[in-house]
């Protein structure tokens, strides 16, 4: 099979699931959820690869779900936001663990915490985008997926076909060789035609301003996420986050923007009382 073909199947697929998950509060729980976990368990083999500090991960791990559950009830069932505060007990066992794992060569691994402020808090912003109103809606994420999955194959296309030229300008080469502005500009045209495209089919949920903004925010902070994870990957030595998706490589490589993207649109949306 080849490479372009199995991107296309799995890519479809990851896309209909991702949808079908969305479209329901316990299917976009069960979505949210699992990318906690894969995302995590992704970063732990790039960041603190081993078997050493395993019971470290699996408290910074049970942090990161229990926070989102939690918090994922307390907006959909009405659960006590108290209760959101019992995530933290895991973390503070993580640091007792890490006491005795470094008192022999006092190695503290501080990579065992970013999870937490990479992973857990984003998703859980994205409540606020599920939850606009106090009731389950699927329009705002599913729009902003929408947005960023075109910003992907406008910057892809345009990249291949403008950005791989010689003498074209990349974008940070030292971080992605093959990532170019005529990527960007091409990411950049798809977003604002998707967004207007949004603005028409899910127009009751935000006014096309605010569509436009977020188009605005995928076509950069998207672009900043995607190169963070870039420079986690060239850090780590490795190509792909993971192989959970054949073709597209780790959950981490599929939402790296979107990762950064979440408490970005929240807190616009937020400020500007949209949600």
């Amino acid at each position: 099979m080849s490479n372009l073909l199995k991107r296309s199947i799995f890519g479809t697929l990851f896309l209909v699931v991702t949808v079908g998950c969305l479209l329901t509060p316990f299917g976009y729980a069960a979505l949210m959820t699992f990318v906690i976990v894969t995302t995590t368990v992704e970063l732990f083999r790039m960041l603190v690869p081993g078997r050493r500090y395993w019971h470290e991960k699996a408290m910074v791990l049970l942090c990161c779900v229990s926070a989102f559950v939690l918090a994922f009830l307390h907006f959909n069932t009405g659960l006590e936001s108290r209760f959101i505060l019992c995530s933290l007990l895991p973390l503070t066992a993580a640091f007792i663990f890490m006491l005795f794992d470094s008192a022999k060569d006092y190695d503290f691994q501080s990579s065992l915490f970013v999870p937490v402020a990479y992973i857990a808090v984003p998703v859980c912003c994205s409540l606020f985008l599920a939850f606009p109103k106090g009731e389950f809606t699927w329009t705002i994420l599913l729009g902003m997926f929408i947005l960023i999955w075109s910003c992907d194959v406008g910057a892809y296309c345009f990249g291949m076909m403008f950005g791989q030229k010689e003498g074209s300008r990349k974008l940070f080469p030292a971080i992605s060789p093959k990532k170019s502005w005529a990527g960007v500009f091409g990411g950049f045209l798809c977003t604002i035609l998707a967004a207007w495209l949004v603005s028409k089919f899910f127009g009751d949920t935000l006014p096309i301003v605010h569509w436009m903004a977020i188009a605005l925010s995928v076509s950069t902070i998207g672009v900043i996420g995607d190169l963070f994870e870039s420079l986690i990957k060239r850090h780590s030595g490795v190509k792909d986050s993971g192989n959970i998706i054949p073709g597209h490589g780790g959950m981490l490589d599929r939402y790296d923007d979107i990762l950064f993207l979440l408490p970005v649109v929240s807190v616009y949306l937020k400020l500007f009382n949209a949600i």
